[in-house]
C-alpha cells in the first residue's frame, strides 16, 4: 500500500493557510490529483488519466471535508490563543496583586477568573475531542484514498493484462487460421496442377495410340486388303462349286484378318 501519509498535503490551519479575502485553496483536478501521492500514486495516474467521473467527485467531496475541517481547527486554535491570553493576564493579575485592600478585591476578581479558566478549560478540552476526532477522520479518509488508489491500479493493471492475452489469442488464432487456409489452397492449387499434368499426358497418350493405330493400318493396309479379296475369292469359288464354307477360324487369311477392320465376314 502506498503512504498514507503522502496522501494529502498537511493541513495548514496557521492563517497563510488562508488567502486574503478568507478562501479556500481549489480542490485537486485530475491534473494534480496523482501527484498528491507522493510514493506510487503519480505513477499510477499516468495510466489512469482521465480520471472516471465518480473517482473525481469522490476525491472532491474528501478535498471539501479536509479544507472544512482546516477551517474548525484554525477557528479553535483562535479560541485556544484567547484562553491562552486570558489565562496568562489572570496569572499576572495574581501575581501583581499587593496590600490588604487589594485582598478583597483580588478574591473576587480571582474566583471570577477561576470560574471564567474552567469554563475555558471545558472548551478547550471540548474543542481537543473535537480535533482529534477530525483529525482520525482525516487519517481514515486518507487511508480510504490511497487504499482506493491502489485497487483502482490493480485493476487497471489486470483489465490491461486480460485485454492484452485476449488479443493475443485472438491474434494467434487469426495467424493459425490464415496459415491453414493458405495451406489448403496450395494444397488444392497443387492437385489441380496434377490434375490437369495427368490429363494433359493422357491426352498426349490417346493421341499417340491414335497415331500408332493409324500407321499401322497404313502400313499394311494394302496387304491386308490383297489377303481380304483373295479369302472372298475363295469364298465364293467353294460356293460355286457347292463345297461347304469354311468357319472363319479355319480359313487361311484368318490369323491375318482377324484383328484387321477389312475383314470381310460375307
Amino acid at each position: 500500500m502506498a503512504n498514507n501519509s503522502n496522501a494529502f498535503p498537511a493541513l495548514d490551519t496557521s492563517s497563510g493557510r488562508v488567502g486574503a479575502g478568507g478562501g479556500i485553496g481549489m480542490s485537486p483536478t485530475g491534473s494534480n490529483a496523482g501527484a498528491v501521492n507522493g510514493n506510487g500514486a503519480g505513477v499510477a495516474a499516468n495510466y489512469m488519466s482521465p480520471l472516471p467521473v465518480g473517482h473525481q467527485q469522490d476525491l472532491n467531496f474528501l478535498y471539501g471535508q479536509i479544507q472544512e475541517l482546516s477551517e474548525i481547527l484554525r477557528a479553535n486554535r483562535e479560541k485556544v490563543n484567547v484562553i491562552t491570553r486570558t489565562a496568562e493576564e489572570v496569572a499576572k493579575r495574581q501575581n501583581g496583586a499587593g496590600g490588604d485592600a487589594a485582598v478583597t478585591e483580588g478574591e473576587s476578581v480571582q474566583d471570577a477568573d477561576k470560574a471564567r479558566i474552567r469554563e475555558l478549560e471545558r472548551d478547550l478540552a471540548k474543542a481537543n475531542r473535537i480535533i482529534s476526532l477530525y483529525k482520525h477522520e482525516q487519517t481514515e479518509n486518507t487511508n480510504l484514498i490511497a487504499a482506493y488508489e491502489d485497487a483502482m491500479g490493480t485493476a487497471t493493471e489486470q483489465i490491461r493484462n486480460y485485454c492484452g492475452d485476449i488479443e493475443t489469442r485472438f491474434l494467434m488464432q487469426r495467424k493459425h487460421y490464415n496459415q491453414l487456409l493458405q495451406q489448403e489452397k496450395d494444397e488444392h492449387l497443387e492437385s489441380r496442377l496434377d490434375r490437369d499434368k495427368w490429363h494433359a499426358q493422357a491426352l498426349r497418350l490417346c493421341e499417340m495410340i491414335r497415331t500408332a493405330n493409324r500407321l499401322r493400318e497404313d502400313e499394311w493396309g494394302e496387304e491386308y486388303a490383297i489377303i481380304s479379296g483373295l479369302q472372298s475369292e475363295v469364298r465364293c469359288l467353294r460356293r460355286c462349286l457347292g463345297m461347304e464354307a469354311e468357319k472363319a477360324e479355319e480359313e487361311t487369311g484368318w490369323p491375318y484378318l482377324q484383328t484387321a477392320p477389312l475383314n470381310d465376314q460375307s
